[in-house]
């Protein structure tokens, strides 16, 4: 952790990590410092690089994607542009949650929503297949996915 923050800023970001929605007021309250120190803090802490970005965490199955599945990808090439090109390409199909560069047996792992088999195998041969520098790819269905926050 940053000698640049102290134990309030540390509870600012555990607060906001876990409900990004909480006002000034309610931040405040929970670390017991005035209002405007809690804007002037998470102000210093935005300007510092502390968040990438605030996100909504959507229920995927009301979006009627039924299925997660982490899809392990393995290069036969292994340069800088060609990793930069797959990161791109993968960033931009539709259903990718995110985009893991990996150390070990698979080069990447995509974590990817689709409404049903028939998607993810038109997301592997459509997409995928396509692209000749991958090697080989392997589907492991998530049965079960929880967000949870305990870094700090």
């Amino acid at each position: 952790m940053k000698n640049d923050i102290d134990s309030k800023d540390i509870q600012i970001l555990s607060l906001l990590m876990n409900n990004a929605r909480l006002s000034n007021k309610e931040i405040a309250a929970n670390v017991g410092i005035a209002q405007s120190s809690t804007h002037d803090r998470i102000k210093k802490l935005t300007q510092k690089g502390y968040f990438k970005g605030t996100y909504a965490q959507i229920d995927q199955k009301k979006l009627g994607l039924n299925i997660e599945v982490m899809l392990a990808i393995k290069l036969n090439k292994q340069h800088r542009s060609i990793i930069a090109d797959f990161i791109k390409k993968a960033s931009l199909f539709p259903g990718v949650l995110q985009v893991f560069h990996m150390a070990g047996n698979n080069d990447f792992i995509l974590h990817i929503a689709v409404k049903d088999s028939d998607e993810l195998r038109g997301f592997i041969l459509d997409r995928l297949s396509t692209i000749d520098y991958i090697h080989s790819t392997q589907t492991s269905m998530v049965l079960h996915n929880e967000k949870v926050n305990n870094i700090l």
